[in-house]
């Protein structure tokens, strides 16, 4: 078990259960995302596999159809700390049509999904807005950061938004004189230097819901990693993310 504070680890462990409960409802949606520390992936993914595949068990009801090796009808990408890659998503929706074995649906689990290549996640695009009809299709991350096309099909469980309501809300401005004032703090930042407080504000506007500005500032974010925008276009690009006023899905389209 990773060493983790009795509060931590009860806090994940609570976070783990629940989204396995949820996950499993019969009105869930077919694809959805675990944003959480990396020690706890394989955990979290097999408590929601036995919620989907075999329904609500406990350790006197143990599901007929796991075994050792797993189950029947989940297809796991690999180990935790290996991305997911392209050649598994391409074979997931062909896995996925299959006819349970032993289930009512069939699972597929990504491991690492915030590290897989642009062409893996661009394969996820199709599975996402036409999935199987006996399909269910589980992310996990260690971070909240997702293609913004990708993020808008699929349901979202964040232990790092759902802890964040404790503490202190980050300093956003949220108008044009404090965010002259933030311009000025940062010119002279490089666009590096800028990523963990604008990750920390997406973070933040996932948690309270607004996921159009938690996509925008996402999608700065990962073009900023791949050096693609100076400090100046990063400024002026967040300045048009909180506003919400710009389509960032076609004005960075040839960025990627």
């Amino acid at each position: 078990m990773p060493s983790e504070n009795n509060l931590s680890y009860e806090s994940i462990n609570k976070f783990i259960e629940e989204t396995s409960e949820e996950s499993a409802v019969s009105d869930a949606s077919p694809a959805f995302a675990v944003v959480l520390p990396l020690d706890y992936h394989a955990e979290c993914a097999m408590a929601c596999a036995k919620k989907i595949l075999c329904g609500v068990i406990t350790g006197e009801e143990p599901c007929p159809a796991w075994t050792e090796k797993g189950h029947p009808d989940l297809i796991v990408s690999g180990k935790p700390d290996e991305a997911a890659t392209i050649e598994f998503c391409r074979t997931l929706w062909n896995e996925l049509s299959l006819k349970p074995v032993a289930s009512a649906c069939r699972m597929g689990v990504l491991y690492s999904a915030n590290r897989m290549s642009l062409p893996a996640v661009n394969s996820l695009l199709k599975i996402t807005e036409e999935p199987p009809r006996s399909g269910r299709i589980m992310l996990l991350l260690e971070e909240n950061s997702m293609l913004p096309t990708l993020r808008s099909r699929i349901r979202v469980f964040n232990y790092i938004a759902d802890r964040a309501g404790s503490a202190e809300s980050p300093d956003i401005p949220k108008s044009l004189g404090p965010f002259l004032k933030w311009i000025g703090r940062t010119r002279k930042m490089s666009p590096r230097e800028m990523l963990p407080e604008l990750e920390n504000w997406a973070m933040f506007f996932a948690g309270e819901k607004d996921f159009g500005r938690a996509s925008s500032l996402d999608s700065i974010c990962m073009l900023a990693r791949k050096g693609k925008l100076t400090t100046p276009m990063i400024q002026d690009l967040v300045w048009a993310g909180l506003e919400g006023e710009v389509r960032f899905e076609q004005l960075l389209d040839n960025f990627w």
